[in-house]
């Protein structure tokens, strides 16, 4: 509840309003535009100028400190369309030389009224990057009362349930797998069997920033959210770093809290107003935490920040105590260096004007498993992660790449080996299994990050990720090789025949520096003459092919479709060769079903219906080829059959 320092009678006076309105605060605020609690809050039709009041808020350890502060304007529509931001001038707590702190966001500020009251006016929210004096701007209580409301969980729908808005069968006739899987194109996975899922890029700035993803000093934007980062390698901050700029969110070096005895024991600190408001996104072997301040508790309900993390609506994140190391004043932005405490509870709401959420039971987290084998041996690693559609691949990301990189960078020549399990509950396993070589963990990532990103943003409802197992090995030696020369011993064949390729291998870093080796495929016995392309080469080439000879296997109309498809992609190591040769024959297939068999009249009819989910398709004949490398390169040839041919 309300304490502000030195007001034994106002907080009296706050519990008799809170016994009196019991009711009325136990459940969410009221709807906006109606009437709410006057003598706890006030409206910012009631803030002039020179208004005087004071703040709180923690600058070290978990103690409540005061500030104190002149309102200086009210500016309507300051930062979206009807909102409106109270200006203030603060003092004290040696705001004359940090400035407004990263992380004082959800600080609450009370104005005394004529009675006596001191009444809540809103959260420091707002401020400039590189002021002289500290300037900041507070969001009003009353555009952050409703998000208690709006964000209730009992209003949340059910994450499985598929969309409802379907008039046109857009879903049951099937989505291409490539308008789910993007994302990723700030990644280098242009090694992995998945980059043509990640041709397009959805990290969307925040309001907070601008165009380039750099804070405008000259524009009133919400202050950044530290997230305290201990046990986190450069490397890794590096590939996450754009996108929580974009989303106005300052990667802070830290270090984990430890039991102090200059503060209270974990257990012993709780939300309150002004105390560390902390959102723990990661755990285990290395820690990220969001740190904010509590604006207000009622009963079990909590605001703060008054601005959004990632200003999604509906979440799922976990709520905690949290603590202040030190405030590292900056010219350009001072920020607080904090670590979470105690998990008390779910941040449900994340909207423009604050963060909700509910004291009491916590959210399940989702295990990250990573074992890495290396010159030290075999080390484990151990995380537990936010359960989000949006940072949970980021997660990943962070503690895959912070579990290779502990101790080194890789070997200038190496070879990294992997397994990926992905659970995601009831919907199914993703798995896969490959090696690369000479491209760092490009396609290690590819191969991870990008069916995790499908598979948790489809338009089929929630997918949420229960487990992540990462079992990599690094060996300091290159095993790759590229496609030099390719020749077939003969162009024209009889049906039942063997074709032969033999390929010349110029091979990477290793000796011999070229190497040959001679490749099978049989021809069908009953094989029609004719002309037919051979396709001689990579997993990505072969993928390529069978995307465009088979696309009804590519559509996905609900989750066990796309899984399916993620498999199917992840179901081809890149340490064979593959020999792929076009069939003349041409199919139909309704939806994901092929039907090879149906005459070609029959097809016609089948066409002439203007079903958009009945789609040609070719048969193929595919021979695999282990090798002992990963290969690169590939060649197409122009072979004829001819059951007459003489020789």
């Amino acid at each position: 509840m309300l304490k502000p320092r030195g007001s034994r009678r106002s907080h009296l006076l706050t519990l008799a309003v809170i016994a009196g309105l019991a009711g009325w605060l136990t459940v969410a605020p009221a709807p906006a535009g109606q009437p709410f609690d006057t003598s706890r809050y006030m409206l910012v039709e009631e803030i002039e100028r020179g208004m005087t009041g004071f703040g709180r808020t923690v600058i070290e350890g978990t103690r409540i400190e005061t500030f104190e502060f002149e309102v200086i304007s009210v500016m309507h529509n300051a930062f979206e369309a009807s909102q409106d931001a109270i200006l203030i001038r603060a003092s004290g707590l040696n705001l004359e030389h940090t400035g407004i702190v990263a992380g004082m966001s959800g600080s609450p500020c009370y104005v005394v009224d004529g009675q006596g009251r001191e009444r809540l006016i809103g959260a420091v929210a707002f401020g400039w990057s590189m002021g002289k004096d500290p300037l900041c701007g507070v969001q009003p209580i009353g555009q952050m009362l409703d998000v208690a409301e709006v964000r209730d969980p009992a209003r949340r729908p059910r994450p499985t349930e598929p969309p409802n808005d379907d008039p046109a069968g857009v879903f049951s006739q099937g989505v291409p797998i490539e308008q789910f899987a993007n994302g990723c194109t700030r990644l280098d996975v242009q090694d992995s069997r998945f980059n043509f899922l990640a041709e397009q890029e959805t990290i969307r700035p925040s309001t907070r920033q601008s165009a380039s993803g750099t804070p405008v000093a000259q524009t009133l934007q919400p202050l950044p959210v530290p997230v305290a980062v201990s046990g986190l390698d450069m490397r890794a901050i590096e590939l996450v770093q754009s996108y929580f700029n974009a989303a106005g969110i300052m990667l802070v070096a830290t270090g984990g809290a430890a039991p102090s005895k200059l503060d209270p024991t974990h257990e012993e600190v709780t939300l309150e107003p002004g105390s560390v408001l902390s959102i723990p996104l990661m755990s285990g072997d290395l820690n990220l935490d969001a740190i904010g301040t509590c604006t207000d508790v009622i009963g079990d309900r909590v605001l703060g920040f008054g601005h959004g993390l990632f200003s999604r609506g509906f979440v799922e994140l976990p709520l905690a105590t949290g603590m202040v190391h030190m405030v590292f004043p900056s010219v350009a932005r001072s920020f607080k260096v904090g670590s979470s405490l105690t998990t008390v509870g779910t941040i449900f709401g994340d909207e423009q004007t604050g963060v909700f959420g509910l004291q009491g039971k916590v959210p399940p987290l989702a295990p990250l498993e990573v074992t890495v084998r290396d010159a030290r041996g075999l080390r484990a690693f151990r995380y537990e992660m936010t359960r989000d559609p949006q940072l949970t691949p980021e997660l990943v990301l962070i503690g895959v790449a912070s579990s290779i990189f502990n101790r080194s960078d890789l070997p200038e020549n190496h070879t990294v080996r992997y397994s990926v399990r992905v659970d995601f509950g009831e919907l199914g396993t993703f798995r896969t299994s490959n090696f690369t070589s000479q491209v760092g963990i490009g396609g290690l990532f590819g191969d991870l990050i990008v069916p995790l990103m499908t598979m948790t943003r489809t338009p089929f409802g929630q997918a949420y990720v229960n487990l992540v197992a990462v079992e990599v090995s690094i060996e300091p030696q290159a095993a790759a090789a590229m496609m030099h020369q390719a020749r077939l011993r003969r162009d024209v064949y009889r049906p039942g025949e063997t074709v032969t390729v033999d390929v010349e291998w110029l091979n990477e870093q290793t000796r011999p520096t070229y190497t040959q080796a001679s490749y099978a495929l049989e021809l069908p016995a009953d094989l029609p003459d004719g002309s037919y392309e051979l396709l001689v080469g990579s997993a990505s080439a072969h993928l390529a092919a069978l995307r465009a000879q088979r696309p009804y296997e590519w559509y996905a109309s609900n989750f066990s479709d796309v899984l399916t498809i993620l498999n199917h992609i992840g179901s081809f190591p890149e340490n064979r060769l593959y020999l792929h040769l076009k069939l003349s024959d041409v199919g139909v297939a309704l939806g994901r079903t092929p039907m090879p068999d149906l005459p070609s009249f029959r097809q016609k009819i089948l066409a002439d219906t203007g079903r958009v989910d009945v789609r040609p398709f070719r048969e193929s004949l595919v021979v695999e080829h282990d090798t002992d490398f990963v290969v690169q390169g590939e060649k197409t040839f122009t072979i004829r059959v001819d059951r007459g041919q003489l020789y």
